[in-house]
């Protein structure tokens, strides 16, 4: 009907977008095509033809976003009309690729088919190039499914540098597309595993493929990077294919000695997930038949000579063993006197003296009768041992004595951990410190916890704790290189180099590199977390110092030593040592090492040579042919390049990251406004550094002053609350302690 459809028309008009289209009967400007040379000339002479905005702007962008409907019909019409015409699919590809770079216009184009319109273009020489670095452009800017999806092509991929063995940048292309594209099919880092694509793919072909592409004399520091990366990342869920393929563990093993901090962070990071799947947990119990029966019967000559060179009833083993009798005794008395605050003034020493500290045992007797072990009613309110703490620590309150609110809190807290409610431990610890924030054990308890920053913290405060035991102490040690050690290669594996996280990630290896030498010198050699320790101190040497250890170890051998006499102390009171995630990365390491650096030292001095210089993502030599400077560009005249350099690890950028009291590494310190240059986790940490700083911090600070006074607005306070560092600029908030004379202000 005439008039439904005018007003159609008219409405029609109405929405139309701020650019016109051009006519749909003919595109005259196809017939000059041939004239003209370069993919920018190309994509130009469309973008002028079709009225498209700026696509190398965020507004640009915004403006596709109001129309996409009717540009991407334009663009379909142009590349339908003239499939067979090289420059004209290939213009129209290239744009597709930029409009990529926008995740909610890359899922659109997805949808409409964008893939089945470029693969065609593998077998266009003239495209071949441009094609890939589309694919390439697209699996960069993320997109979990469009990369699964791009993964589904990967035998086509496989096909090109099959097809074109002299190609170095086709080799490189298909290494970055498909390290990205599979990435998202193995499920690295906490995403899960498309398992159904997954079983389709030939995981073993491709570890192959990308281990002949490195090795080749040509390989780009941007492929063999992201066959790294590959490697790294797949060691997760595809560790049956990694592990029988030797060239990639080797691979990984040898990047431990790169220059790049980042890169051998993501080896580790890689070679400890690889036994993730087949580690055995850490084991919470412990025997104590087993450890007497073992000292009935002696111990070696050599781990004789090695207790006593550090004091044999400092052992670990003699310490909980005397604590086991000692624990009897104390509920031997308990069940003669029914005095349960005696019983918990002992039981709280007991805590402190080692982890092992209550056994769970229970009051016996045999049944003349039958003969039968029974538990007799004694009068007590527990029957088991360990269900005597809070009734301990009730006994304990009602004394009222302040000086003992400390021991009922340690005795309730012990008990919330042996019953496995962590987190209610944890809530008690926080209470108990806000009374008195002096105790080390309260701060052990929340190094308990999952959040590893709060953990960390809490460690590094408790280690500050004047007054502890020896067992406190090399605990709080131990999971402050644990919470550290983690933090610090996560965050190594995606920061780039040199940048803020990048800093904040080697304060953290550093921290966690520091606590366990402090540990593996000083704890007993007995001690249970000591192969722990000695993993990552192993471990974190490579990852910080790797370019500088020599291929046969030597600097690690009294290390390496040091952990077969842990062992040793293991098997005697007999207690396997469990093979864990960081034992086995260790074991492979080091077994491996000496031949990964035969097999890979040329590339990893290649990919290490390469980052002297600026390299491109990819060349820019006749980036005019290959469209990569175009699709590179955001935001006007940027043309994005990857620095690939090796920040040397600076100590005085490390001390930005550390608190100045509790040496906690972390990138939200607060700084002290007097002076700008000290850093503390929180006002309770200025406070117990004060003693110390006040000197310097007042010196420092009336010479600023003095500054000030003589023509500058301002104060001390002022200029730090409004100063920057190197991870944030600081803003007002203030915090004032007790007795400091300067306030903190809190980084972002």
């Amino acid at each position: 009907m005439p008039g439904p459809r005018g007003k159609g028309k008219s409405k029609s008009k109405a929405k139309a977008p701020p650019f016109p289209g051009p006519s749909t009967e003919s595109d005259p400007f196809v017939g000059n095509i041939d004239g003209v040379e370069g993919w920018n000339a190309i994509v130009a002479m469309f973008c002028d033809h079709l009225n498209l905005p700026n696509l190398t702007t965020r507004n640009g962008l915004k403006k596709i976003h109001r129309d996409f409907d009717g540009i991407n019909r334009r663009l379909e019409r142009l590349y339908d009309k003239n499939a067979t015409n090289e420059k004209i699919v290939g213009g129209v590809i290239g744009i597709y690729a930029k409009m990529c770079a926008d995740s909610i216009l890359r899922d659109k184009l997805f949808k409409a088919g964008f893939l089945t319109r470029l693969m065609p273009l593998l077998d266009m020489p003239m495209c071949l190039h441009l094609a890939l670095r589309a694919l390439s452009n697209v699996t960069h800017h993320g997109g979990k499914e469009a990369r699964a999806e791009i993964a589904r092509y990967t035998p086509v991929l496989v096909k090109v540098i099959e097809d074109h063995p002299d190609d170095a940048k086709a080799a490189e292309l298909v290494v970055a597309t498909m390290s990205h594209a599979v990435d998202a099919v193995t499920g690295s880092g906490e995403d899960q595993p498309d398992l159904n694509l997954l079983r389709n793919l030939d995981i073993p072909g491709i570890l192959k493929l990308f281990v002949e592409a490195m090795h080749r004399p040509d390989a780009s520091r941007y492929l063999i990077n992201h066959a790294l990366d590959f490697f790294a990342g797949s060691t997760l869920h595809c560790y049956k294919e990694c592990k029988a393929y030797t060239p990639v563990l080797t691979c990984l093993v040898a990047s431990l000695r790169s220059k790049d901090l980042t890169t051998r962070c993501a080896s580790l990071g890689g070679l400890i997930r690889l036994h993730h799947h087949e580690a055995e947990a850490e084991p919470r119990h412990y025997d104590p038949q087993k450890a007497i029966a073992a000292c009935q019967r002696g111990y070696p000559d050599h781990l004789v000579d090695i207790l006593m060179n550090y004091g044999f009833t400092r052992g670990d083993v003699v310490v909980t063993l005397k604590t086991t009798a000692d624990n009897q005794e104390a509920f031997m008395k308990c069940a003669q006197d029914h005095d349960l605050y005696r019983l918990g003034l002992s039981l709280a020493q007991f805590i402190l003296r080692t982890e092992f500290s209550v056994a769970k045992g229970t009051f016996q007797t045999q049944n003349p009768r039958t003969g039968a072990m029974e538990n007799p009613d004694i009068g007590l309110p527990f029957t088991w041992w360990d269900d005597a703490l809070p009734f301990c620590a009730k006994a304990i309150r009602e004394r009222g004595k302040a000086d003992e609110e400390d021991l009922a809190d340690i005795l309730d807290i012990k008990y919330l951990i042996s019953k496995g409610r962590v987190p209610d431990a944890i809530t008690h610890a926080k209470s108990a410190i806000a009374r008195n924030p002096n105790n080390a054990y309260f701060y052990y308890a929340i190094t308990l916890g999952k959040d590893g920053t709060a953990g960390l913290r809490a460690a590094k405060k408790g280690l500050k704790c004047k007054k502890t035991t020896p067992f406190v102490r090399f605990a709080l040690l131990h999971r402050a290189v644990v919470h550290a050690g983690d933090m610090g290669i996560i965050i190594l594996q995606t920061a780039v180099a040199g940048g803020n996280k990048w800093e904040e990630g080697v304060a953290f290896l550093t921290s966690a590199m520091d606590d366990a030498k402090m540990y593996v010198e000083e704890a007993p050699p007995d001690s249970r977390h000591m192969k722990n320790m000695l993993y990552w101190y192993i471990l974190l040497t490579l990852a910080i110092n790797g370019p500088v250890i020599s291929k046969d170890l030597r600097e690690l051998q009294d290390t390496l030593m040091k952990l077969k006499f842990a062992d040793d102390f293991s098997i005697f009171i007999g207690n396997t040592p469990p093979r864990t995630e960081l034992r086995l990365a260790q074991q492979t390491v080091v077994s491996l090492y000496a031949a990964a650096i035969n097999e890979w030292g040329d590339v990893i001095s290649r990919f290490d040579n390469l980052a002297t210089r600026e390299e491109p993502l990819i060349s820019h030599e006749k980036a005019e042919d290959d469209l990569a400077a175009w699709l590179d560009d955001m935001d006007g005249g940027h043309h994005h390049t990857e620095t690939f350099s090796h920040p040397v690890l600076n100590n005085n950028h490390v001390a930005l990251y550390r608190c100045s009291w509790c040496g906690n590494p972390s990138a939200v310190l607060r700084k002290c406004s007097g002076c700008e240059k000290t850093r503390y986790c929180d006002s309770s940490c200025q406070k117990s550094h004060w003693g110390v700083h006040k000197t310097i911090c007042k010196t420092v600070a009336s010479s600023a002053a003095t500054v000030f006074s003589n023509g500058s607005v301002g104060s001390p306070s002022a200029v730090a609350s409004s100063s920057a560092t190197p991870s944030a600029s600081a803003t007002s908030t203030q915090v004032q302690p007790s007795g400091s004379g300067y306030s903190l202000a809190q980084l972002d």
